[in-house]
């Protein structure tokens, strides 16, 4: 069913009244704050069938009503476009983002994160690449002591990764110049799981059919690119969101934040279902059909390298967040962040 003027009105005044104080909103408070011309009895009613039409709801018969995940949806979607220029600065980001170099994309990742707890009050999150489908620049091999090379992995995104394996106590540094020109002209180009499945089927064919220098590429390709790295994920400031009325006064609450943050498997299992997206995604609230998440919204959106989707990024919050501040914090960060890692 859709709402009339008034009605939006009024939802759009109880979102707000709500994000701003954390607790019930009256139709007193709306006549104050908002200037809508209507008195306080005319807008109890319209709260009223907000409510039956499942927008607002009512924790105690005697309070004042506060937003649904209903009712923030509606706010997202049609209601907050007039309350985003006063809230956000992209100016201030982009100052933020001037002195990032991209040569360390971990600590740019890491800063980006907690940049965006910083700026949106709750707690940033980042993806990072994710390890298999990054595509190889380069494998460099360098002899510590005998038996033990360090392996530095670069991706054609500028990623650096480094990894010490144990290998032929023969091997000299010039046989390993020599296997990582090898493996560079077989294999740069191609992400690490295509990578890995040539090497297996490589490795499959007799050991005659290869000199033995051939042989020790593979063989220390396979232990130098195998098996990848979990998911990194960044999270800063989850005692953002701890510090706020409705966790501090619920301890069943904060506990479920606790438990999602500290598995993470419910986070990776949402950004990694928007990594594909274009786009700011909203979850709000209970429209999240995952375990530990009903209570908080999050607001994600992917980053890239020219035209290749490399992870997400955003921020979570409760479901009162202050999304027409958030929203665009968002959009801006991933964009800025897509523009430093673009290839050069």
């Amino acid at each position: 069913m859709e709402l009339n003027e008034r009605s939006r009105n009024i939802l759009r005044a109880v979102v707000l009244s709500y994000i701003e104080k954390a607790s019930p909103v009256g139709s007193q408070t709306v006549t104050k704050t908002f200037s809508l011309g209507l008195s306080p009895a005319t807008i109890r009613n319209i709260m009223a069938d907000l409510e039956d039409m499942g927008y607002l709801s009512q924790p105690h018969t005697s309070a004042g009503r506060i937003p649904t995940s209903k009712g923030y949806r509606l706010y997202v979607n049609d209601l907050m476009e007039e309350d985003r220029s006063s809230l956000f600065s992209e100016a201030l980001l982009e100052e933020k983002y001037l002195g990032m170099k991209r040569e360390d994309p971990h600590a740019l990742l890491q800063e980006t994160t907690r940049m965006l707890s910083l700026l949106s009050h709750y707690a940033g999150i980042v993806l990072a690449p994710k390890p298999s489908k990054a595509r190889l620049d380069r494998l460099e091999f360098i002899l510590l002591r005998k038996g033990h090379v360090l392996v530095v992995q670069v991706s054609k995104d500028g990623l650096v990764q480094h990894r010490m394996i144990d290998a032929d106590p023969e091997l000299t540094p010039q046989d390993l110049a020599r296997i990582s020109a090898v493996l560079n002209e077989k294999f740069s180009g191609l992400n690490i799981e295509e990578i890995q499945a040539r090497l297996l089927h490589e490795m499959r064919a007799e050991k005659e059919e290869y000199d033995r220098l051939l042989w020790k590429a593979f063989e220390l390709g396979r232990q130098a690119l195998g098996p990848p790295p979990a998911e990194e994920l960044y999270i800063v400031g989850t005692s953002n969101i701890l510090s706020l009325p409705e966790f501090t006064e619920n301890l069943e609450k904060m506990k479920a934040l606790f438990k999602t943050v500290e598995e993470k498997a419910v986070i990776l299992k949402l950004l990694n279902r928007c990594l594909e997206t274009e786009g700011v995604q909203i979850l709000i609230g209970s429209e999240n059909k995952l375990p530990g998440v009903a209570d908080f919204s999050l607001v994600i959106s992917s980053y890239r390298s020219g035209d290749r989707i490399l992870g997400t990024l955003g921020v979570i919050g409760p479901t009162r967040m202050e999304y027409a501040r958030v929203i665009p914090l968002v959009d801006h960060t991933a964009k800025l962040l897509s523009r430093l890692l673009e290839l050069d």
